[in-house]
C-alpha cells in the first residue's frame, strides 16, 4: 500500500514539473492583462444590435476629402440686366444760342398721348466787373475787387399755347420775371394742338422735350 502511494506521488510531481515548464508565469493576484481599464469584478458587456438609437447624434454627410488634382478657377459672368425702356418719346433735343440776332424759335405739336415734358438748362452769359470796396482787414482801405455774375440782359422763356386760340397753357423761364434757377421743367398733362415758343437772349440753352407717345 505504501509503495502504491509513493508511485502516485512521484507521478503527480512529474506532471506538475512538465506543466510549469511549458506555461508562462501568471500575473500577480489582482492584476489583469488590460492594464487596469477594467477591474476583475467588472464585466465588459456589448449592447445588443437591436437597441434603439438614443438620438444625441444627427446623421451627416462626411466632409469631402481633398484631391491632389486642382482645377483652375473660372469666372462666371453675371447676367446683364436689360435696360429699362424710356417711358417717353424724345421729340426734341437741341442746344441753341439765343442772342440779339436769334431770339425766338417756335414749333407746333399735336399732343395725342400726354404728358408733354419740356426740360431746359440755361447757361447765361457771364459778365465781370471791377468794384471798389472798403477792406475789413489791416488798415481798412478801399480796394478794387472783381465780381463775375450773369448778365442782367440774359434770359430765357418757354411758352406753350393752344395753336388755334393762342391761349397760354404753360409758361416758365430764367431771368426777368422768373427765378435764377438754371434748370426747370414745364409740364402739360392734357391733349391738344400746341404751339411751343422758345425765346431768349444772351443765353445758351439745352432743351429736351418728351411726350407720352407720337
Amino acid at each position: 500500500m505504501t509503495r502504491v502511494y509513493k508511485s502516485f506521488s512521484v507521478a503527480a510531481v512529474l506532471i506538475l514539473l512538465l506543466a510549469s515548464a511549458g506555461c508562462a508565469e501568471l500575473p500577480p493576484s489582482g492584476e489583469s492583462g488590460w492594464s487596469g481599464l477594467f477591474s476583475p469584478s467588472e464585466t465588459q458587456e456589448i449592447p445588443p444590435a437591436g437597441e434603439p438609437d438614443p438620438g444625441y447624434l444627427t446623421p451627416a454627410t462626411p466632409y469631402p476629402t481633398p484631391t491632389s488634382s486642382r482645377t483652375s478657377p473660372t469666372l462666371s459672368q453675371a447676367p446683364q440686366a436689360s435696360p429699362t425702356p424710356e417711358p417717353y418719346v424724345i421729340i426734341y433735343n437741341r442746344t441753341t444760342q439765343f442772342n440779339a440776332t436769334h431770339t425766338v424759335e417756335a414749333f407746333s405739336f399735336n399732343l395725342t398721348a400726354p404728358p408733354l415734358l419740356i426740360e431746359f438748362k440755361v447757361e447765361p452769359e457771364m459778365v465781370t466787373r471791377i468794384i471798389e470796396a472798403k477792406s475789413d482787414y489791416e488798415k481798412k482801405q478801399y480796394k478794387e475787387y472783381k465780381q463775375t455774375f450773369p448778365s442782367e440782359d440774359a434770359w430765357f422763356k418757354v411758352t406753350v399755347r393752344e395753336r388755334g386760340s393762342g391761349r397760354i397753357v404753360a409758361e416758365d423761364g430764367f431771368g426777368k420775371l422768373y427765378s435764377a434757377d438754371t434748370r426747370k421743367q414745364v409740364f402739360i398733362g392734357r391733349h391738344g394742338d400746341f404751339l411751343i415758343e422758345l425765346t431768349g437772349n444772351k443765353a445758351k440753352v439745352h432743351v429736351v422735350m418728351r411726350a407720352g407717345g407720337v
